[in-house]
């Protein structure tokens, strides 16, 4: 199963539609700031979201969420309450909590990604088990550089995260 990753995109729904059009993703995975830009998905493209610090409306919109791909399970946050921008180690842990396979975030514009082993202490937290920390940049204002994008293959042997560009 291959799952798009969009993060602030901040109005630029016409990038939403060029990288929806080279992926032809069905599941899009959206980790805040550009919420009303995922109206131009089409019908019957499965989209799971959390509202970010810069989404105004949709307060039906959890910040974070956890879903489940398989035997794997996804935290998704936007990251802001979790001061990402300032390290990555308050989401990580919120990511072991909820048991999690894959943590996702957004919020600092900049494509993360990165293996931390079963055992690896975060904080006073002990990994139970392997995590990715992902985040795939900014499909909106990129962080110097060219707007960026994520995709998670997700199947029986693990899941495969990385990066695109336009």
């Amino acid at each position: 199963m291959d799952i798009l990753v969009l993060s602030d995109t901040h109005g630029r729904a016409d990038r939403v539609i060029e990288v929806m059009r080279r992926t032809r993703a069905a599941t899009v995975l959206f980790l805040g700031d550009g919420l009303r830009d995922m109206n131009v998905l089409h019908e019957g493209v499965l989209l799971r979201a959390v509202r970010g610090n810069c989404d105004f409306f949709g307060a039906d919109i959890p910040e974070t969420r956890v879903e489940n791909f398989g035997t794997y399970r996804v935290f998704m946050t936007h990251g802001h309450r979790y001061g990402v921008k300032y390290g990555e180690e308050a989401a990580i842990i919120a990511a072991a909590a909820a048991d999690a396979d894959v943590l996702l975030y957004g919020h600092t514009h900049r494509p993360v990604l990165r293996y931390l082993l079963a055992g690896e202490q975060v904080g006073d937290t002990v990994l139970k088990k392997p995590l990715t920390v992902f985040c795939p940049g900014s499909l909106g204002e990129p962080h110097g550089g060219k707007p960026t994008f994520g995709t998670l293959t997700v199947c029986n042997s693990g899941v495969l995260a990385s990066h695109g560009e336009l």
